[in-house]
């Protein structure tokens, strides 16, 4: 009960002054104490556990610099790309290749003349097949004959509608 009570109370005290004293403060401030508290967090925590420290071997010593060595070289890393964009140096460019591309004639003109051919016996077959049913309109009436069977198409599809296609 020793450690709990004063830790409750600690964290209750860091509540409000995150609640009522943080949003007031400006985001330097806020980066500066947080560099000062974990500094601080750092040196208590090497302090408390100094004789584990001393035990370890010397690489596990240097487990404690790690995060200040990423974040110094990410820092030059972006320092050096903001740099090398906005000076005037050259990057080099390797040259494309020659792409042989074969002439449009040689190509196409198989495909042309083939879908020509298709689009010609297309339209002789719809002018045989409109010129074979002219002769069965229905004189001018709205409705048709429905009761004359010789003005009838005979299932066959109107001249408007070949037009359409």
């Amino acid at each position: 009960m020793e450690f709990f009570l004063p830790g409750v109370l600690l964290f209750l005290v860091a509540i409000v002054i995150v609640m009522v004293a943080l949003p007031k403060a400006g985001p330097l401030i806020t980066a500066i104490l947080a560099i000062v508290f974990l500094l601080y967090g750092i040196n208590d925590h090497y302090a408390m556990f100094a004789a584990e420290y001393r035990l370890s071997t010397w690489q596990d010593s240097l487990k404690i610099y790690a995060p200040a060595i990423m974040i110094i070289a990410t820092i030059i890393y972006v320092i050096y790309a903001i740099l090398a964009f906005f000076t005037t140096g050259n990057v080099p460019v390797p040259t494309v290749p020659d792409i042989l591309v074969p002439s449009p004639n040689s190509t196409t003109g198989s495909i042309m003349s083939s879908i020509g051919n298709v689009a010609n016996s297309i339209k002789n077959k719809a002018n045989n097949f409109i010129s074979n049913n002219n002769g069965n309109r229905n004189n001018g009436s709205l409705f048709g004959n429905f009761g004359n069977n010789s003005n009838r198409r005979n299932n066959n599809v109107s001249r408007s509608f070949v037009e359409t296609f």
